[in-house]
C-alpha cells in the first residue's frame, strides 16, 4: 500500500544538518532519548510532507520561519531549506527549560 502525500509537498529525502549548539545539546541527552530523537528527525527528513508534531515558532520572521518538532518530552527547533533539501537543526532540549 502506498501512502499519498499532500499536494505541493516534495517527496525527496532532506538532509539533516546540526548546528554546533544542537550537537552540544544532543551529546548532553541520555543515550536512550538521543536515539529516539535521532530516529524521529530521520523519519521527518525522509518525508516532511507527512503529518508530524511540527509547528511554526511564533514571532519567527516570515522570510526564514523557524519550526519546532515535538519528540516526547524533548523539542527540536529548525529551519527548512526547501531549495537545498536541508533541515537545519538549531537546538534540542527538554520542553520545561527550552527556549524557542
Amino acid at each position: 500500500m502506498t501512502k499519498k502525500s499532500r499536494p505541493g509537498i516534495c517527496d525527496s529525502v532532506y538532509q539533516i544538518k546540526l548546528s554546533r549548539r544542537a550537537e552540544k545539546d544532543l551529546v548532553k541527552i541520555p543515550e536512550e532519548h538521543r536515539i529516539h530523537i535521532e530516529l524521529a528527525l530521520e523519519r521527518f527528513a525522509a518525508n516532511p510532507g507527512q503529518r508530524y508534531d511540527v509547528v511554526k515558532v511564533k514571532d519567527s520572521p516570515k522570510n526564514a520561519p523557524r519550526y519546532k518538532l515535538r519528540i516526547g518530552e524533548y523539542r527540536a527547533t529548525f529551519f527548512i531549506h526547501n531549495d537545498l533539501l536541508i533541515i537545519e537543526i538549531i537546538t534540542i532540549g527538554k520542553k520545561k527549560n527550552f527556549s524557542y
